[in-house]
């Protein structure tokens, strides 16, 4: 039987430890790696727009993407809907068995994308960060944020964090929980993301800005960057400085190609041509690319977020449920 898991059963599995962030980064990992030695499939975002001559990224629409993990045998679809009211995303996981094609699980998506999100970042972290880095970042305050940190913990042994966000009263908010999510770390607010990125060696953006919270001017040499925020083509969080610059790699490159405006505008513009994209993340996790080339050259991850992430995390979720007794068996 299918197992449902909704935003309550998530609370529980995530909040009482039964899945911790570092086996989400090491479930978010293992679908990369299949994704490197080419045993998975990959169908990018398809976007079915309420008003498609006046589209925008937060505009009524239902989006769909799809995996299949071969190795694994698993496979599913992330299906979610958009809503004119910023913010309001209504997003389900659905799962299946690879051997079988039986369904696995329904898992509610927009509860889970925290975690699925995160662990990315900190797979991307871990494949492309100098191994000393320790001091992070972070762009953003709003819902996404703090589980980036705590899963950028479980890959490096970060030192201090500086955050800034556009709202003093919701940063401030935000600094008291990561600092109380991540005990012996310093993490401090900044009055400008200028100032928070200033000598860090790891830095995530993770908002709704449609223009650039990042500017390459600001990122010393041998940074580590993760743009996590947006994937809309007129959209981004970092400006083309950075992206010229930098040793670029993408989740996937046919979905980074559609919608992701932090590689879309800079070849627009003509700063950058397709060859300086130079790997998909999966074949830096399965060793088939180098993340780096060398300690002083700035790295940069783009992600626009795929139903790959999503594979082996919401197997291993489930398994995890069915251990403990959390969910509720779906007939078929």
């Amino acid at each position: 039987m299918a197992l449902y898991l909704g935003p309550r059963e998530l609370e529980r599995l995530f909040g009482e430890g039964i899945v911790t962030p570092g086996d989400c980064v090491e479930a978010v990992a293992a679908s990369f790696r299949e994704h490197g030695t080419g045993s998975s499939e990959q169908l990018p975002r398809h976007i079915l727009w309420a008003d498609p001559d006046h589209a925008t990224p937060r505009d009524r629409a239902l989006k769909l993407s799809a995996s299949m993990m071969r190795d694994s045998r698993v496979f599913g679809a992330s299906v979610y809907s958009t809503h004119y009211k910023p913010g309001e995303v209504e997003m389900w996981n659905l799962v299946f068995d690879g051997e079988d094609g039986r369904m696995a699980g329904v898992i509610h998506g927009k509860a889970l994308s925290l975690w699925k999100t995160a662990a990315t970042a900190a797979v991307a972290t871990q494949a492309l960060a100098r191994q000393e880095a320790a001091r992070v970042a972070l762009i953003g305050s709003g819902r996404y944020a703090l589980a980036q940190l705590t899963c950028l913990a479980a890959v490096r042994d970060v030192a201090a964090v500086r955050c800034h966000s556009r709202d003093p009263a919701r940063l401030a908010a935000f600094v008291e929980r990561a600092g109380a999510a991540l005990p012996g770390v310093s993490v401090t607010p900044e009055t400008s993301a200028r100032a928070a990125v200033a000598d860090a060696d790891i830095v995530t953006t993770i908002t709704t800005s449609p223009t650039p919270v990042l500017e390459g001017a600001w990122v010393a040499a041998g940074t580590h960057v993760n743009a996590m925020g947006q994937h809309a083509p007129h959209a981004r969080e970092v400006d083309s400085a950075l992206v010229r610059g930098a040793r670029v790699v993408v989740d996937t490159l046919e979905q980074a190609l559609i919608e992701k405006g932090e590689l879309l505008i800079p070849l627009a513009e003509g700063s950058i041509t397709r060859e300086h994209i130079a790997a998909e993340l999966g074949a830096v996790v399965a060793g088939r690319v180098p993340g780096r080339s060398s300690a002083a050259e700035t790295t940069l991850f783009c992600s626009g977020g795929t139903a790959l992430e999503y594979m082996a995390l919401a197997r291993m979720v489930i398994e995890r449920a069915r251990q403990a007794g959390i969910g509720r068996d779906l007939e078929q």
